[in-house]
């Protein structure tokens, strides 16, 4: 019994003598620093390497479109089903898409050719020059991305313009799921990827030969 009473003694002194250490070990641990010591390495500050960006909102109604139509392509009658219209609405509604799609391109070549003639022409030299030659591409893109956005508008008025009330309600109801699983979904956005200084670099490094080492 006393060795028992000896042992608890000892075990709960061990556990006070433990419990004012605690707070010196939290506050010695500088999270900040910690971050920073991790990013660097070799004296360098480390750029994430993004594989490719997610889409941006106004990408997000022509991808939905173009799986609308994947799907109809796959399953045309649950596909009526789901949005309750007819086989020859869902054949109007594939026809709408297909053809957007067939008339709508991504116009890299515009962007990679803005983010060259930037780096070319740039009085800048290394990171600057890259983040100048960086901004020329998204700048470019960008105005792509909302001609893409306004177009695809109409495209959504013409394929509402074959439904009735009913049916525009649940066709509405539809894309708004859609939306939100495909702002979540981590579906890549098109195009060279241009983050950061480092996927920048490496962007230009492979399209942009003229004057590459100045």
């Amino acid at each position: 019994m006393k060795l028992f009473i000896f042992s608890i003694v000892l075990i709960t002194g061990d556990v006070f003598a433990q419990e004012p250490l605690q707070p010196n070990i939290l506050g010695e641990l500088n999270l900040s620093s910690r971050v920073e010591e991790v990013k660097e390495y070799h004296g360098e500050v480390r750029d994430l390497k993004i594989l490719a960006p997610t889409l941006a909102p106004e990408e997000i109604d022509r991808a939905v479109l173009n799986k609308l139509m994947q799907e109809i392509a796959d399953n045309p009658k649950i596909t009526e089903e789901r949005l309750g219209v007819s086989s020859e609405q869902i054949d109007d509604i594939f026809i709408t898409i297909s053809n957007a799609k067939s008339f709508i391109n991504n116009n890299e070549m515009a962007n990679v050719r803005a983010m060259c003639n930037a780096w070319n022409s740039s009085n800048f030299r290394d990171d600057k020059r890259t983040q100048e030659a960086i901004d020329a591409y998204k700048t470019r893109d960008q105005f792509t991305k909302n001609f893409v956005a306004k177009y695809y508008r109409l495209v959504l008025f013409d394929i509402e313009s074959l439904l009735q009330p009913s049916e525009q309600e649940r066709f509405n109801a539809y894309m708004n799921d859609r939306r939100r699983r495909m702002a979540t979904s981590g579906a890549r956005s098109w195009g060279s990827v241009v983050e950061n200084i480092k996927s920048g670099r490496d962007a230009v490094n492979f399209h942009c030969r003229v004057n590459r080492d100045k």
